[in-house]
């Protein structure tokens, strides 16, 4: 499974040849088609079926799993700075497996990496604390106003943003939704309700990959990508100086060159974990339990069954503002911790 700027690839491969016939080409469209695709083929297949994904692929593995199709995964060096084709990892798979991690069912993206991921992420602290003093990180936490920001990543969803906004509507919050690429590709009208009605839009990767692997060309591709078709989804402007990477996966490397770039590194101090899906009123309590002044809460639009998320958000929302919390959006959050001047955010 591949992907480029306008969608999905597949390319098949059998046990003793190279890929055969043409790419399928899957454009414009939600996760739907290439995973019905992938579960004909797996159908079709009785000596044994995988799918190679990369670690710039992160949205294919769960539906995947849940359809019981096992995944493969190339990681550096054998991807090529996230830019890997169908092609080349259909063969991968033919070729070479013994160089791929074989995904638990239950496991997430990037199982198997948890050490090196953690050693990134404490050798990235230094960054962070001087990326925070200059306004180009929030982490949430820490602060010493009584404001909390909720956060949403991995829509946009035709069904469960919707909901989510009209939650938030209800109750007059704000919200900022960190968009995977290729949702805001095939749903621009959603992403464009979430503009016009007020909220923050953030960049979420192309294809929720983890960034670290990623060199300066698949770093580009995957933030610049994302920020095109936000863009065309809102009439031509750059809607947000927001991203969150994936997995709130970093390295110093990373962190500077997403500075760089101009744009913001997003984190969370409250994480809902609405993924493991715990009932709704266990979600309200994870979240009013964890917050405190400066937080930003982590919750979750798509990528799944977000019933539960919109349930819990009303007394989320209720709670924080008994608790005394005021719901304000991630420029005000930022502006009230930096220490140094923030660059004022584009509008959409």
């Amino acid at each position: 499974m591949g992907l480029t700027r306008e969608g999905y690839r597949i390319a098949v491969a059998g046990a003793d040849d190279g890929p055969s016939g043409a790419d399928e080409v899957y454009e414009h469209c939600g996760l739907e088609r290439p995973v019905a695709r992938l579960a004909e083929l797996a159908a079709e297949s009785p000596d044994g079926f995988a799918v190679v994904l990369d670690s710039a692929n992160g949205i294919m593995d769960a539906p995947l799993a849940a359809l019981g199709i096992p995944v493969l995964r190339a990681d550096p060096p054998v991807l090529t700075d996230g830019r890997t084709t169908a092609r080349s990892l259909a063969e991968l798979g033919r070729s070479r497996p013994e160089a791929l991690t074989a995904l638990p069912p239950d496991g997430w993206t990037m199982a198997g990496r948890e050490d090196g991921i953690a050693a990134e992420e404490a050798a990235s602290r230094p960054v962070e604390r001087e990326l925070a003093e200059q306004g180009l990180l929030l982490a949430g936490g820490g602060g010493a106003a009584p404001l909390v920001a909720l956060t949403f990543d991995d829509g946009p969803h035709p069904e469960y943003t919707p909901q989510v906004l009209d939650v938030l509507a209800r109750y007059d919050a704000p919200a900022a939704f960190f968009c995977i690429g290729l949702h805001a590709l095939a749903h621009p009208g959603v992403v464009r309700r979430i503009a016009a009605e007020g909220h923050t839009l953030g960049n979420h990767s192309w294809s929720h990959a983890y960034l670290p692997d990623l060199g300066p060309i698949g770093l580009r591709e995957q933030l610049g990508f994302t920020a095109d078709a936000l863009a065309r989804a809102c009439g031509g402007t750059r809607p947000s100086r927001w991203l969150r990477p994936p997995y709130g996966g970093r390295s110093p490397e990373l962190l500077t060159a997403v500075a760089g770039s101009g744009l913001t590194t997003a984190l969370w101090d409250v994480d809902a974990k609405d993924w493991s899906r715990p009932g709704a009123g266990v979600l309200a309590e994870r979240v009013l339990d964890g917050v405190g002044p400066g937080s930003v809460v982590l919750m979750h639009d798509g990528g799944g069954d977000r019933a539960q998320t919109v349930a819990a958000l009303p007394e989320v929302i209720t709670g924080l503002r008994r608790r005394g919390y005021r719901i304000v959006g991630l420029d005000e959050l930022l502006a009230a911790r930096a220490i140094r001047p923030v660059r004022p955010a584009p509008s959409c």
